[in-house]
């Protein structure tokens, strides 16, 4: 039960990690492309500035496409899942369920 409880409890801890890692990375990269071109003027082609902030939209874009397929793929899976168990719980009646009902 122990060795149970402490691997459960490293598994979360590794997910709360993980959780603040990708929220750090995806609030930092928008906090560079927020304020990236207040006062950036690029005149020759190889600014690496311009490289970075090209490099971080195609990063934010890339998330936000496997955010949108991941809600999609839970919607497609969850909703049949879930209308089953409605009607499973609709067609449950006492009488069904050999429940005796006295005064």
């Amino acid at each position: 039960m122990r060795s149970m409880n402490r691997q459960a409890t490293k598994r979360a801890i590794a997910l709360g990690v993980l959780l603040c890692l990708v929220v750090v990375s995806l609030l930092s990269e928008a906090f560079v492309l927020m304020h990236s071109h207040h006062g950036h003027s690029a005149v020759s082609g190889e600014c690496v500035l311009c490289a970075y902030i090209h490099s971080d939209e195609n990063l934010l874009k890339r998330f936000g496409a496997a955010v949108t397929a991941l809600l999609g793929m839970i919607g497609f899976f969850a909703a049949p899942i879930l209308l089953c168990a409605a009607f499973s719980k609709a067609r449950q009646t006492p009488v069904l369920l050999k429940i005796r009902l006295n005064n």
